[in-house]
């Protein structure tokens, strides 16, 4: 399966700072697929939750109501970048980028993903 985020040099190209009026660029909404809209839901994830840095065969967005987290995402060629976000920040995930986030405080977000065609792997796939 093709990886759009294997042309990705700069993993914050994710990163969308809507709090302060950004909006997906032209280069990454070219990358996502169309958006399931019956994934989306709330999530609430606790104060200093580990999540493992993980990717998906989909795209998988996040969008901030709460809390100021912060956000590590790594390109399949190792490109690691971190970046902070406020309340109202999104990050568009684009399938193949590895991510991961933590706080100190719980965080609330909307989060959905991408329709999927029927040959990606669901979960969280890890490299090695």
């Amino acid at each position: 399966m093709f990886s759009p985020a294997t042309q990705i040099d700069d993993p914050t190209l994710c990163v969308v700072h809507t709090s302060v009026g950004q909006r997906i660029t032209g280069a990454l909404a070219q990358m996502l697929n169309l958006v399931d809209a019956s994934t989306f839901h709330q999530y609430r994830l606790p104060a200093n939750a580990e999540v493992e840095l993980h990717y998906h065969d989909f795209d998988e967005y996040w969008w901030f109501v709460s809390g100021t987290p912060r956000v590590t995402l790594r390109t399949p060629g190792g490109v690691t970048k971190v970046a902070r976000l406020e309340q109202g920040d999104m990050v568009a995930c684009v399938r193949g980028i590895e991510h991961t986030l933590w706080a100190d405080h719980e965080l609330v977000y909307y989060q959905f993903s991408s329709v999927l065609s029927g040959d990606e792997r669901t979960g969280h796939l890890t490299r090695s």
